[in-house]
């Protein structure tokens, strides 16, 4: 992409990097960490939230610096470089499962090569059939609806409140720190438990979210801002660490990349809607009121439903 000087070779390059390799790499870390760990899958994931969302704290502003001083082109080959190096060592250390190098999920030596825990588990049509997965995956898929679109329109939703530009920047503050202490509190929460534990964690994120969105349409002081923004930020720290220790608890690790990447999808096409959605109801109501509202009710009918759907059966 860095090279490109026309823009049909640039949307060819834009699209391979987001559409497919972005997409591709965020499917397959998250499936070889579900492979590997078994009994601390939430308390593996809220790590690896934490380093991811840490990981994008310090890559934007390195990032930024370079755009700056040298121009993008020179940054995101930069960018490139670094990546093919970075997949040449990873390719050396990855392993597929405890299994692989002779490992048990309890830590212990395999004896068995023809039953091990890594070759059972659902496919994707028996896994698509469960009504949980319906109900996990698009209720977490809202988080990023909402996320997303929040994220673009938010210095114009705090404008419509009253609010000046600056607490855009101080709300996200707010919210990515708050969101960390939810990844590590979400872990810990359903670290070791039933699998129902995480339906009923992500229910109560969910209703905490639909309440801060109602609550956002409301707030008159800053304080008040700031208390849903961490609010939201406490509730997207639950769904993002149950999002990703979900699937392979709940099906199995013999198809989870299969399993986890329409999970992943759904996310995918959420997120891309979000912005459309808010600027759609902005546009024809000259309000963000309508939109809040109504994903709201949506949000409080997938919470209630994450509670209450049954576990798939193992």
């Amino acid at each position: 992409m860095a090279g490109t000087h026309s823009l049909a070779a640039f949307a060819v390059t834009l699209t391979l990097t987001r559409g497919l390799g972005q997409s591709a790499l965020s499917a397959a870390s998250l499936t070889l960490v579900g492979k590997w760990f078994v009994r601390r899958i939430n308390t593996a994931m809220a790590i690896y939230s934490v380093v991811m969302s840490i990981g994008f704290m310090i890559a934007f502003p390195i990032v930024g610096y370079f755009v700056t001083r040298s121009g993008w082109r020179v940054a995101w080959g930069g960018i490139g470089w670094t990546l093919l190096l970075a997949a040449c060592l990873f390719a050396l250390l990855v392993r597929n499962s405890p299994e692989s190098v002779g490992l048990s999920v309890d830590g212990e030596a395999e004896t068995s090569t023809t039953d091990t825990e890594s070759n059972r588990g659902a496919t994707l049509s028996q896994a698509l059939v469960t009504p949980a997965f319906w109900v996990i995956g698009i209720g977490s898929a809202l988080y990023g609806l909402i996320a997303s679109g929040i994220g673009i329109f938010n210095e114009s939703i705090l404008a419509e409140r009253g609010f000046a530009a600056a607490i855009y920047h101080s709300t996200l503050a707010v919210t990515a720190l708050v969101s960390l202490f939810g990844n590590f509190l979400g872990g810990a929460l359903t670290a070791n438990r039933p699998l129902y534990t995480n339906h009923r964690l992500l229910g109560i994120a969910l209703l905490l979210l639909a309440a801060s969105l109602v609550a956002l349409m409301h707030v008159s002081t800053v304080t008040a801002v700031m208390m849903v923004a961490a609010f939201m930020g406490i509730a997207g720290g639950f769904v993002i660490v149950i999002f990703f220790a979900y699937w392979g608890r709940a099906f199995g690790r013999k198809n989870l990349g299969q399993i986890q990447g329409v999970a992943q999808a759904l996310t995918v096409l959420a997120s891309a809607t979000g912005p459309l959605l808010f600027a759609y109801c902005k546009t024809q109501t000259g309000s963000y009121v309508g939109a809040f509202y109504g994903l709201a009710a949506v949000v409080v009918l997938f919470g209630v439903g994450a509670w209450l759907v049954p576990t798939p059966k193992s």
